[in-house]
């Protein structure tokens, strides 16, 4: 298997090339330097009894990995407060006593055994585009990227896209693809971690349709028997760093320092078709529309029907609801910027529905 070593360079570089090359963030991960140093919130974030002041009354789940991708992995959970988790980030060693009938999934025996720590990658602190969390890391990008985030309808209400990842040495996020065709990023406030890519078109040598995805740590010939093919990008990220993964990379983090990251997904020109088009976000919307039918056929104004909300696939649902939206929203958006951004979204989105069968038929 060929090794790569992710670049790593300036925000100053990392701008230059991008003004050349606006697709640089598909061709291959990077990791950036010396642009989160100026968060305004960047020395408090790397110090844990401020997040525990913060964030420590929200709830979320704590599990060992953080998520599984392949059928024969093995995970436990529990139910957890920041705070509570904080405390077990400080005293690992107090593990039984913290999550005493707290577990969810497994019990402590089965988390011994597993021989990996409890990792909180479920907090949500961001529930929309205005959040007060974003004056703190801004600028969230380095120039001359600019997110989209902020003009796509329900970005943040239907996934998670911002995440603080407080983690132990050995903690691990396996390797994944993202939903919804997002970009991306990891930054690093305190500690390392070491980051694993695979391109989209090694895709096939790294993701098993009926096991799921290859464990790059301990590579298993027999369910993935090209994995050699593939090409393996490689980068511990230090303190102050931040990488990128471009659309449809398939990322492995295992935390190699106790650790504070930023991890945020975005949507920029390069990848709002991919956005459009998933199946993700869609199938969210549209569960939630099947669940107050009434609600959406009058908000629609009837266009879209109460058959229609029985009867259509959530994917299917979701994405004429979105466009329903856009329609809607694009002539009175705010700023020039907004309306642009949303008939564009609106074009893809279109398209798509254009080649429905659901709606065909």
């Amino acid at each position: 298997m060929e090794t790569k070593q992710i670049p790593i360079v300036s925000s100053a570089e990392f701008g230059r090339i991008a003004d050349r090359n606006p697709n640089l963030l598909h061709e291959n991960p990077w990791v950036v330097e010396g642009y989160i140093h100026s968060w305004p919130g960047y020395r408090q974030w790397q110090d844990l009894d401020y997040l525990r002041e913060r964030f420590g009354d929200l709830q979320a789940f704590a599990k060992a990995p953080n998520f599984i991708t392949n059928r024969n992995q093995k995970l436990v959970s529990v139910e957890t407060s920041f705070e509570q988790y904080i405390r077990y980030i400080r005293q690992p060693d107090d593990v039984r006593e913290i999550y005493r009938n707290c577990w969810l999934e497994g019990d402590h025996e089965q988390f011994v055994a597993l021989g990996m720590p409890l990792y909180c990658g479920t907090l949500r602190i961001v529930h929309h585009a205005n959040d007060a969390i974003f004056a703190d890391v801004d600028p969230l990008l380095p120039a001359p990227l600019r997110a989209w985030n902020h003009a796509l309808p329900y970005y943040y209400s239907l996934f998670n896209h911002f995440w603080l990842l407080v983690s132990l040495p050995g903690a691990l996020t396996p390797l994944h693809v993202d939903n919804n065709g997002t970009i991306a990023t990891i930054a690093q406030l305190s500690g390392r971690k070491r980051a694993t890519l695979y391109s989209p078109a090694d895709l096939c040598h790294v993701r098993n349709s009926e096991i799921g995805f290859l464990d790059p740590e301990q590579p298993d010939d027999r369910d993935f028997p090209t994995w050699r093919r593939a090409v393996k990008w490689v980068a511990d990220l230090q303190v102050g760093q931040v990488l990128f993964v471009g659309t449809n990379w398939a990322h492995h983090v295992r935390t190699l320092d106790t650790s504070i990251s930023v991890s945020f997904d975005f949507v920029d020109h390069s990848n709002l078709a991919a956005y459009a088009t998933s199946a993700g976000w869609a199938a969210a919307l549209g569960n939630r529309c099947k669940r107050n039918p009434e609600l959406v056929a009058a908000r629609t104004h009837g266009q879209i029907r109460r058959e229609d909300i029985d009867e259509l696939s959530a994917v299917t649902l979701g994405r004429c609801v979105m466009a329903h939206v856009l329609r809607s929203t694009s002539a009175a958006a705010e700023t020039p910027e907004l309306t642009s951004i949303r008939r564009l979204y609106l074009a893809h989105l279109e398209q798509c529905l254009a080649s429905n069968e659901e709606l065909a038929a």
